[in-house]
């Protein structure tokens, strides 16, 4: 019974998933996308539907604003989330590029808030964006900052997938750049995840120096050159470190 229970919980998260990733769909539609009978995908679309979470419109069906309130609200619970507010605002202000707040989830980069400066760039990013962590510089900051263990566990269960012609495939290149971000006290991503862009971060710790997050800046390369990536990197460190201070308080 309770592995049955599972599997049709697994199959409706399925079908919000595809939703969310690929837009939406009559439910033979869906139901293909998916590898799943048709009849099955009706029931789960149904109750999903009678929950809140899905909406039925001209035969199509579609995430509703829902999953918007459960995430905003989760991300309003979380102590880094209220501390780096307001820092967020002032480091997208001088740097006048996109600066995101990230966290580590389920092995993955999740932006937790945007600032856009003057300046900024569409990059599409959006609380709730998920990313290889050997792929962007927040993610790299994060993982500098955790055990040896717990990073090859990290690369173990999500490899290291090629998104650009610079993204760091190999462990033991990744472990040497760890190292030096340690040193240095932040890390940077060179078109790693998106060509022509370059990101800075830093990592945000608490009290008991257990990594909670990391604050980013990116810019088109193009602009933010050896010079502007010292002062970059000067803003996104005092910022980790007021945020730091911050969270004592929240």
């Amino acid at each position: 019974m309770g592995r049955t229970s599972n599997r049709s919980v697994e199959r409706a998260f399925a079908l919000v998933d595809e939703l969310a990733e690929n837009g939406g769909g009559s439910v033979s539609e869906l139901a293909e996308r998916v590898e799943m009978p048709v009849s099955t995908a009706h029931d789960h679309l149904q109750t999903l539907v009678e929950t809140g979470y899905v909406r039925m419109e001209e035969k199509e069906y579609q995430t509703t604003t829902r999953f918007l309130e459960v995430g905003h609200r989760q991300r309003h619970r979380l102590e880094v989330f209220k501390a780096v507010r307001d820092e967020l605002e002032t480091v997208a202000e001088e740097t006048d590029e996109h600066a995101t707040l990230f966290v580590e989830e389920a092995d993955q980069a999740v932006i937790l808030a945007v600032q856009e400066g003057p300046d900024a760039v569409n990059l599409f990013a959006y609380p709730g964006a998920r990313m290889p962590m050997h792929a962007v510089a927040p993610g790299k900051a994060m993982l500098a900052s955790m055990p040896t263990d717990r990073v090859e566990a990290i690369i173990d269960r999500q490899g290291l997938v090629e998104l650009t012609s610079r993204t760091i495939t190999d462990p033991d290149v990744l472990f040497e750049q760890l190292e030096e971000i340690r040193e240095q006290g932040y890390a940077v991503d060179e078109g790693e995840r998106i060509a022509g862009m370059v990101c800075i971060a830093a990592p945000i710790f608490d009290k008991n120096d257990r990594v909670r997050g990391a604050i980013c800046v990116c810019g088109p390369q193009s602009r933010i050159d050896e010079t502007r990536r010292d002062e970059i990197a000067d803003v996104v460190q005092r910022a980790a470190n007021v945020t730091q201070v911050n969270l004592d308080y929240v």
